[in-house]
């Protein structure tokens, strides 16, 4: 096998590590109690920001083996977002999770630093490449 084939493989196997990870934090089952306590809150969140941040990079990376940048930013916000969906919508069958709107929409802002980030990195890069 190739080179660059084994690398697309492998790239897309980090991608699907990934989401196997958010998978199975998502299925450990909450205790119900839904109090609310600030710090609680942002540690939480915070761990989706992170989780999806990163999950849309990897995904770019995947995606640039075979597109342009802009397509494959595009593509990543899109795969992130669906999954962040579908993450949410399985939670509602894990006892004591639910699944919230609002979840998802702190899972985008994780997937907008990404996207931001590797436009504006990459968008550098290749001034920088064709001078």
């Amino acid at each position: 096998m190739e080179k660059n084939k084994v690398k697309e493989i492998f790239t897309w196997l980090v991608v699907a590590g990934w989401l196997v990870v958010i998978f199975s934090f998502s299925a450990i089952k909450g205790t119900g109690d839904h109090a609310f306590s600030w710090a609680y809150f942002f540690e939480r969140k915070s761990m989706h920001v992170i989780e999806y941040a990163i999950l849309a990079a990897l995904f770019y990376r995947a995606f640039s083996q075979s597109f342009a940048m802009k397509k494959a930013l595009w593509f990543s916000l899109a795969c992130s977002l669906l999954y962040a969906v579908s993450d949410e919508w399985h939670q509602t069958f894990v006892f004591g999770r639910e699944g919230v709107i609002r979840d998802v929409l702190i899972d985008l802002v994780g997937i907008s630093i990404a996207v931001f980030f590797l436009w504006k990195f990459n968008k550098k890069k290749n001034v920088s490449d064709n001078s």
